[in-house]
């Protein structure tokens, strides 16, 4: 094998010779040999250029020489070189000349078996082998003129052209096919223009050459020209496979036009779309008048709207109904094929084809994402959000399909993530099956998309909703809570459309039901609190935990409301409910052009017995709530109980319901009924079995009063005096009360004889006396029991002129409360008044009082003395009081003596308004 290097400075003719096979002479001349093989070496037949967008800056500013001048620049890459090989019949003789050799490889047929043959580098990185565009034809070289008719010198160069063209043919009648082969040359990675110019490219870039690469060794491209010179080639090919189209015009190894269009989906949503980039040659007067190259990209989304799938299973995962693309062209896009951060080509290895450019996400030329304007029409509702999306290349090459490769939709998957988009409140059905349940239709107030990595492929790429953000119009409106809930859709529901629990709330977005702390919402006997962790199509918010089981059809009280503060008239409900197979229903009913109506339903509810709460076989509790702009109604009611106070065997009192209902409407206030109330003594005051019959509870006068913390009926019963000779009790009433809190507490029942403020009085003779008894219990037993007694004598004398009266009393009042803490207070009370001719009355009271301080473990006194003087035309009174003093244990405290001062200050302020009187 023997090189030359052929130079002929008239034509510009410089290539590189290469024979093999051959023997000489000795006088010049190449015989050649039953294998004899001539290769031409050309130089660089291409220069790959930089091309930016319309409009753009020069990248570089060049100095023009030594005039001190800038001129604008765009860099290149030369290509590397090309041959042409051919086969020479044996004993041959070529002259060793330039002239010799290139007679003899015109229109010789070249060997264009394979790359490692003829391979031309056209474009940049690009090797083309040519072949014959006629059956059984041959690539045959044409060379040129070596001169003009004028007398000009023309450039040498040659034309390869299939044999059968007539030698006359016009230039762009070669009738070539081309192959791109060499994958990993085709791969190189595309120059890096660096961040200065980030949106600019490659003319011919990788993804169109890689893409060649594929798409020619199936099916070639076509050549209309292609010929080889010194200053580079002149190309003019095209080609169209099923999902790509390529087209590119080559002048002299500078290209004039680059055209490659993709076909493709948009990912994950799957809408057929297809990406255009056009590279031309223009005389740019913003950049100098020279003559660059400017890149457009399109994308063109052909299938604006996409139906729902037939499947079922991805129905439930994106249940959106119609999706359409409202924008369908989009052009200030950053080439895939430049370095704009985020914009450029992903590179994925396909079985059967080999590392192609699948996908990327359209990006402005600013360096942001595309949010393409997404609508999504449903039965009951529109979504309008901006949504970025990947545009997926299909690549069909024979029977392989990019879009169809599994391995790519799962790469699509992870390279996409989750998209977290937000709209404007939307009712929205998303079991999509026109609203069957309650609870299929929820308020929409955003969406998280995301793709699906495992998926039948046959209809295309199909989106899922990863997450939604959704209000939920029942708790806004029963706890004020209008807070946004992220909820996903639940497994079982995706496996199964019939499964109730529609969604489950993502861990950090549980929702707390809690009635606890404001029971009216929730009718002021029942205080409902659990964590709702999930969405019911038929109960709305529900805990997972507390879900029926699946062999007995009932719902653990424990696990659905854990806390004690979850009550009904203060009993934990937990303990108090049973055979329990619906948790409370919270939902939001449609309604047709207007707000939706809110409803809260717990019903026919069996309960059991806790504590002092003793329940029946007929004994439910019904709770009702319904809210709309037009309608507002509370509806609670426990039915067949009984109260025993307190718990256990030393229950003394019996309460005993046929219907305890709470009902409102409206604004009004609440209105409570008790119907069937019944009271009896057991145990210890069975005693007072006899006064039953006077305290009929139902028919004695009652008072409702209503506050924010609750409602309190009060019945009272007074009794007339008893007198019985010199024996009289007066002021006697017996009293009951029923306290329904608001806040959660229990339940509590005060049953007393007369009260601390109106106590009985009893007199015999000139001896008398009072008091009262209360006694306050609840479902933990007794909260309070308080006792006073009186007694003491009185003395009344009248002598016409004057009268007047002296009593001296004396008592003690009994404290219990819950937890064993006792109070225990003494006091004489001494005291009188005289009254004269109805114009002067002078009054004293004494009242001195021990009490025991449990808290200090102390005896405390105290002493008040109240003096009042009443004339004609002035009245005053002084009360002088020594303050508290420790008479054993605790702390010893003696009045202070301030305490001192200051009732001497008033008794002297007494005695000189008596001074005054008398000198007047």
């Amino acid at each position: 094998m023997s090189d030359a290097l052929l130079v002929r400075p008239a034509d510009h003719l410089v290539i590189g010779v290469r024979w093999s096979g051959f023997t000489t002479d000795g006088t010049g001349v190449l015989i050649a040999g039953e294998r004899a093989r001539l290769t031409l070496w050309f130089p660089p037949q291409h220069v790959g250029e930089e091309c930016s967008p319309p409009r753009s800056p020069a990248p570089l500013a060049l100095a023009a020489g030594t005039t001190g001048t800038v001129v604008p620049g765009w860099r290149g890459m030369l290509a590397g070189p090309s041959r042409v090989v051919a086969t020479m019949a044996a004993g041959r003789r070529i002259p060793l000349t330039a002239n010799g050799i290139l007679e003899a490889m015109s229109g010789v047929p070249l060997v264009v078996a394979s790359a490692q043959e003829t391979a031309l580098e056209i474009p940049w990185r690009t090797i083309l082998v040519p072949g014959a565009g006629t059956a059984g034809g041959a690539v045959v070289c044409r060379h040129g003129s070596a001169a003009s008719t004028t007398g000009v010198q023309a450039m040498w160069r040659t034309r390869l052209v299939d044999a059968e063209v007539p030698a006359v043919a016009a230039l762009t009648d070669a009738h070539l096919t081309v192959r791109a082969a060499e994958h990993d040359i085709a791969n190189t990675a595309d120059p890096d223009f660096g961040p200065a110019a980030p949106n600019n490219t490659l003319g011919t870039p990788r993804a169109v050459r890689t893409r060649l690469v594929a798409e020619t060794a199936v099916r070639p491209a076509t050549a209309a020209r292609l010929e080889l010179s010194a200053l580079g080639a002149t190309l003019h090919a095209r080609g169209s496979w099923a999902a790509f189209e390529w087209e590119q015009r080559t002048v002299l190894g500078r290209d004039m036009l680059v055209r490659a269009r993709f076909e493709g989906v948009l990912y994950p949503l799957g809408h057929r779309a297809e990406y255009l980039e056009v590279v031309t040659r223009e005389f740019d007067t913003t950049a100098g008048g020279a003559a660059v190259l400017r890149r457009i990209g399109v994308l063109t989304v052909v299938e604006p709207v996409r139906r729902p799938p037939d499947n079922p299973g991805l129905r439930r995962r994106f249940p959106l109904g119609d999706i359409e693309i409202e924008q369908t062209t989009f052009t200030d896009l950053a080439s895939p094929n430049s370095a704009v951060p985020g914009a450029g080509w992903q590179r994925t290895a396909l079985p059967g084809i080999g590392e192609q450019s699948t996908h990327f996400r359209p990006t402005t030329t600013a360096g942001t994402p595309v949010l393409f304007p997404i609508r999504c029409t449903t039965g009951t509702g529109v979504l309008t959000f901006g949504l970025p999306l990947f545009f997926v290349a299909e690549i069909a090459v024979g029977a392989v399909s990019s879009l169809t490769d599994p391995g790519l939709a799962q790469r699509l998957s992870r390279d996409y993530g989750t998209q977290a988009v937000t709209c404007a409140p939307t009712p929205i059905d998303i079991a999509g099956t026109g609203g069957r349940a309650r609870g299929d239709i929820h308020e929409v107030h955003g969406v998280t998309i995301a793709g699906i990595a495992n998926q039948s492929l046959a209809d295309g790429y199909r989106a899922g909703l990863d997450q939604l953000e959704i209000a939920l119009p029942a708790l806004r409106v029963l706890r004020g809570d209008d807070r946004l809930t992220s909820v996903r859709l639940s497994e079982n529901y995706l496996r199964d459309g019939a499964a109730d629990v529609l969604m489950e709330m993502v861990s950090n977005q549980t929702r707390e039901i809690d009635f606890a702390r404001d029971a009216g919402r929730s009718g002021g006997l029942v205080a409902p609190k659990y964590v709702a962790d999930a969405i019911s199509r038929s109960l709305g918010p529900v805990s997972l935990r507390a879900l029926p089981h699946p062999a007995t059809g009932l719902i653990d009280p424990a696990a659905l409301f854990p806390s004690d503060q979850a009550a009904l008239l203060g009993f934990p409900l937990k303990t108090l409910v049973t055979q329990l197979r619906l948790p409370p229903e919270i939902t939001a009913v449609p309604r047709a052009g207007a707000a939706p109506e809110v409803r809260m339903q717990w019903r026919d509810v069996a309960l059991r017995s806790t504590g002092t709460f003793v329940a029946r076989p007929g004994t439910r509790l019904d709770l009702t709530v319904v809210a709309s702009p037009d309608k507002n109604e509370t509806l609670c009611a426990v039915k067949d109980f009984s109260l025993e106070l307190p718990p256990g065997p030393q229950r003394v009192l019996r309460l005993t319901f046929a219907t305890l209902t709470v009902t409102q409407r409206g604004g009004s206030a609440p209105d409570v009924s008790v119907d069937g109330i019944g009271v009896e003594f057991v145990g210890e005051l069975t005693l007072l079995k006899e006064l039953q019959d006077l305290v009929r509870l139902g028919d004695t006068g009652k008072l409702l009063d209503i506050t924010t913390r609750g409602i309190a009926v009060r019945y009272a019963l007074p009794l007339p005096p008893v007198t019985a000779g010199a024996f009289v009790m007066r002021n006697i009433a017996l009293t009951a009360a029923i306290d329904i809190p608001f806040d959660g507490d229990p339940v509590s029942f005060t049953f007393g004889f007369a009260s601390r403020v109106s106590p009985f009085q009893l007199s015999v003779m000139m001896f008398g006396g009072g008091g009262y008894l209360e006694i306050e219990l609840d479902r933990d037993g007794l909260r309070r029991l308080e006792a006073s007694l009186e007694f003491g004598a009185f003395v009344a004398v009248d002598f016409v002129v004057a009268s007047g009266e002296v009593h001296a009393l004396g008592g003690v009042r009994f404290t219990l409360e819950r937890g064993g803490a006792v109070t225990l207070c003494g006091y004489l009370r001494i005291g009188g008044c005289v009254e004269v001719l109805g114009l002067i009355s002078v009054s004293v009271e004494l009242c001195l009082s021990l009490t025991y301080r449990p808290e200090r473990n102390a005896l405390v006194g105290r002493a008040t003395l109240v003096i009042e003087v009443d004339l004609t035309l002035w009245s005053d009174s002084v009360e002088l009081d020594s303050g508290e003093w420790v008479l054993a244990g605790g702390a010893a405290r003696r009045p202070a003596l301030r305490d001192r001062d200051t009732a001497m200050a008033q008794w002297l302020e007494y005695r000189a308004a008596f001074v005054g009187v008398g000198r007047g």
